[in-house]
């Protein structure tokens, strides 16, 4: 079970990060489908990567006693988070299209939690619910606060995360991330590399924050 959990997870996360590559390339010479299946040797290693993460990942998640849906659910979220953290750091942009990938694996596994767990289908729902929507507007006010030092994509990426780990969890991720990007901001400030007024992009802080926060089984 948990090989093949392992294998089947490395997949998808493989084939989410092809999708995103695909849709970072400016000169598209092939349609999507021929180049998500597209296979060579750099592709090769990088799903042999995926596996291997993947296979980690899932004995650390089983240490916690996650079930197989929980840990699918929070390698699908990571398995976009980092082409997600690459992009906002290089350009400062998340696109809606990635969010999209969450959110489509994040429905799919929710309907099989709501057929497998019948007895807990409304605690899902508010689960799922809530943790979107008071994720959402916890950094949204904070967009509003900081007079839009944050960024839209930003706010929109944390009630994403927020429907695949609810709002507590979710919670520690805003901690976590704002105490990285805290950090990388004064060592920069202080090697005289940024200004206090210079912009960081702060995906790449809630990537490092979400994993940090799933490692040590928050």
């Amino acid at each position: 079970m948990f090989i093949c959990l392992a294998v089947l997870s490395g997949i998808l996360c493989y084939f989410l990060n092809i999708m995103c590559r695909y849709d970072m390339e400016t000169e598209k010479a092939c349609s999507r489908r021929e180049y998500v299946f597209r296979m060579d040797k750099k592709r090769g290693i990088a799903l042999i990567v995926c596996l291997i993460l993947c296979i980690g990942l899932l004995w650390l998640f089983e240490q916690y006693h996650y079930g197989p849906l929980k840990a699918m659910r929070y390698l699908l979220l990571l398995a976009v988070l980092y082409p997600i953290a690459v992009r906002d750091g290089k350009e400062k942009v998340i696109p809606n299209r990635w969010l999209v990938y969450i959110l489509a694996g994040r429905g799919v596994l929710f309907i099989a939690e709501f057929l497998c767990f019948p007895d807990l289908r409304i605690e899902n729902i508010k689960f799922t619910l809530l943790g979107g929507a008071v994720s959402g507007a916890i950094f949204f006010l904070a967009y509003v606060l900081s007079r839009h030092a944050i960024g839209m994509g930003d706010v929109k990426l944390f009630a994403v995360i927020g429907t695949c780990l609810g709002v507590k969890t979710t919670y520690f991720v805003m901690v976590v991330s704002l105490i990285f990007s805290a950090l990388y901001g004064g060592s920069m400030v202080l090697r005289k590399k940024k200004s206090v007024k210079d912009e960081i992009a702060f995906g790449p802080f809630i990537a490092a924050g979400t994993l940090a926060v799933m490692l040590i089984g928050a």
